[in-house]
């Protein structure tokens, strides 16, 4: 999957974009692999928040239920 450099695909709330803006091109695409293959959205608020981003994980799973079902 390509990744936006700059922004999320979709619509992300502002925290999850903030989060996403903050990331380095590498953790971009780390959390990207994590974010899109279906890791628990537990696990990503936990390390998220662990890094400084406070998150829940119900932000996680509205924004992946807000993607179009055919990404690839």
């Amino acid at each position: 999957m390509s990744i936006p450099a700059e922004a999320m695909p979709g619509n992300p709330g502002p925290k999850l974009a903030a989060a996403w803006a903050s990331m380095s091109p590498d953790e971009r695409e780390a959390f990207a692999g994590h974010l899109f293959a279906g890791t628990s959205a537990e696990w990503l608020a936990d390390l998220l928040t662990r890094h400084g981003t406070r998150m829940s994980a119900s932000t996680i799973r509205a924004y992946r239920r807000s993607l179009p079902s055919d990404r690839s």
